[in-house]
């Protein structure tokens, strides 16, 4: 099975990233795959998470999606106080979403095509992967608020994960999740889901957002703030338990460089889109560049 797969589109962050979307569907198209994946970060609003799956409807593949980070940003406080929050959007908004422009939602449940089972998970950090150069420098507490100096890690803005997002009492209802608490609640669906795959089944894909290994990272010559938000080191370990005697392939997002690497038994692939500031060149050249190509 040939799939084509790309990740962190964010439409909605320049103009170039919205033009890029119908040179990457005639790249797919140009190559007739057998099923593409996008790993997350598609859009921060919902309006432009339906206008990207839009745009992909008339391939006649699978397709599959999990959100990012970005994709679960809450839109308003208005929304907030609706009770749409980021489990709202995870579990409610975007599966609904996905279904109506033709893409299985991995995050549901697993979907069986071929000999391949496919599963999906947002993921989430847990700072485990943090540059252990900034000990002693940058303390738990700012890990958590996402603030260091004039460092602001977004999702700390703009996530929110309630905890009873239905109470009556809105001081009570306000209350959010922690990273840790978010990050362990998707490490036992996605161990959960890997748990339904019969044990014969001998090949595996998983969309995951964030990073499963420190080695998907690379250090930067100065230490950097925003590692600590990149994966968790445990999602690796539900992954490296799961290859034993399977070929277990991982398509990955969030950090905007490519890669493919192999840990534990486990290839990891990631193929980005990423931020399109300064991008004024060829587009279909551009297309070609970001679509990634993984055979099962």
């Amino acid at each position: 099975m040939r799939v084509a797969f790309t990740s962190d589109l964010h439409i909605d962050i320049t103009a170039h990233n919205r033009e890029l979307l119908p040179y990457l569907v005639e790249e797919i198209e140009r190559h007739s795959p057998d099923a593409l994946v996008l790993a997350g970060d598609i859009a921060n609003t919902l309006s432009d998470w339906d206008v990207a799956l839009e745009a992909f409807r008339r391939l006649g593949i699978m397709k599959f999606v999990v959100p990012g980070n970005h994709d679960i940003w809450i839109e308003s406080k208005r929304a907030l106080r609706r009770a749409q929050d980021s489990t709202w959007k995870y579990d409610v908004a975007l599966p609904a979403s996905a279904g109506c422009h033709g893409f299985h939602y991995l995050p549901q449940h697993p979907v069986l095509v071929g000999d391949v089972w496919f599963v999906g998970s947002l993921g989430w950090y847990d700072y485990s992967f943090r540059d252990e150069r900034l000990e002693g420098v940058i303390s738990t507490q700012e890990y958590e608020r996402g603030a260091f100096g004039s460092k602001i890690w977004n999702d700390s803005r703009y996530a929110a994960w309630l905890r009873e997002p239905n109470s009556s009492n809105w001081r009570i209802r306000k209350l959010r999740l922690s990273d840790l608490q978010i990050c362990s609640l998707m490490v036992a669906s996605l161990q959960r889901d890997l748990e339904q795959i019969p044990s014969e089944i001998a090949k595996i894909a998983v969309a995951l957002h964030t990073s499963p290994f420190l080695s998907c990272i690379e250090r930067k010559q100065v230490p950097d703030f925003f590692d600590a938000y990149e994966g968790c080191t445990r999602v690796g370990e539900v992954l490296g338990r799961c290859a034993t005697g399977r070929a277990v392939t991982v398509i990955s997002g969030h950090r905007h460089k490519p890669l493919d690497i192999t840990e534990v038994g486990v290839r990891v692939v990631r193929s980005p889109v990423g931020y399109l500031n300064d991008f004024h060149g060829d587009y279909q050249a551009k297309a070609a560049e970001v679509i990634g190509w993984v055979e099962l």
